[in-house]
């Protein structure tokens, strides 16, 4: 039963892991940016989940408006950083892109540590999601068993609009060939803009949903976001169902590492990346572009 219990658990941390990592896979796999700022979306995610739910037991739908601002106003925000600073530096080279987007995320944390302070934030789960269930035996905290269903919903819903939609046909063709794409009528600018307005959602969502399992401050993004950046190599740069196969991976092998090993807690992800790396140097489900999800 224990098994059952750390399983669940693993799945759950690897959940939020997924929907930053699937952010930045998104990023670069349409636009070709290894997004650094990516962390600092994941963490005004978090905060606006604090502020909006504040030092009370909030409702449930209090708390679904909480984890929904949270998207929504980093989306905006990712919206405003591809317009004003991204898509100036298209045209330019990877390490300048990197360390714009690397000033991006300290103007961010500055500013996030200016509105809401350095001292860490709590908040509590609605009641409703506070207690536990069994499954097979096992004990499972019901908010566990939430993780678990946004992210089944939210990979669903990726692989659908990717594979499925007439948007994710333009985001493939853009992804393959943006000069092409736009010779054939495709609005590539607005496709890219999309694209990083959605990636940087699913950072933000990830931030909101983590809240009530952590202590939230501007530097909490530091530690999500490299092992974020571990599941897009583990899992291969451009592909998304990679990105999921490598956050469930990561948040088992961490779920079994506290529970049976806990000198290793905290390094899985390095022994991860390691080993996938060595049999295979571009991650499990690598391709060059996007291409399909």
């Amino acid at each position: 039963m224990a098994v059952i219990s750390t399983l669940i658990n693993g799945v759950a941390y690897g959940v939020p892991l997924f929907l930053v990592a699937s952010g930045l896979t998104l990023i670069y796999g349409v636009i070709g940016v290894l997004n650094f700022a990516h962390g600092s979306f994941f963490v005004v995610g978090a905060l606006l989940a604090t502020t909006v739910i504040g030092t009370g037991l909030p409702t449930l739908p209090t708390f679904a408006v909480a984890v929904l601002a949270g998207a929504a106003a980093v989306a905006a925000l990712g919206l405003v950083t591809e317009s004003t600073v991204v898509r100036r530096l298209y045209r330019g080279d990877h390490i300048t892109m990197l360390l714009a987007t690397f000033a991006v995320l300290l103007i961010v944390e500055g500013v996030a540590e200016v509105l809401w302070g350095t001292t860490p934030r709590s908040i509590s789960r609605p009641e409703v999601l506070s207690g536990s269930t069994r499954i097979l035996g096992a004990t499972i905290p019901l908010y566990d068993i939430v993780l678990v269903v946004v992210g089944v919903l939210v990979a669903a819903g990726l692989f659908l609009l990717i594979n499925k939609s007439a948007f994710g046909r333009s985001v493939r063709a853009v992804a393959q060939d943006s000069v092409m794409g736009e010779a054939v009528g495709l609005n590539t600018k607005r496709v890219m803009l999309l694209v990083f307005g959605l990636g940087s959602a699913l950072a933000g969502l990830a931030g909101a949903l983590i809240a009530p399992n952590v202590s939230v401050s501007p530097s909490l993004g530091h530690d999500f976001i490299l092992q974020s950046f571990a599941i897009v190599i583990i899992g291969g740069l451009g592909s998304v169902t990679g990105s999921l196969v490598a956050a469930l991976l990561v948040g088992v092998a961490e779920a079994f590492a506290v529970a049976h090993m806990p000198e290793l807690a905290g390094f899985t992800f390095y022994i991860l990346v390691a080993v996938v790396l060595l049999v295979r140097p571009r991650g499990l489900l690598g391709s060059a572009k996007l291409g399909r999800a």
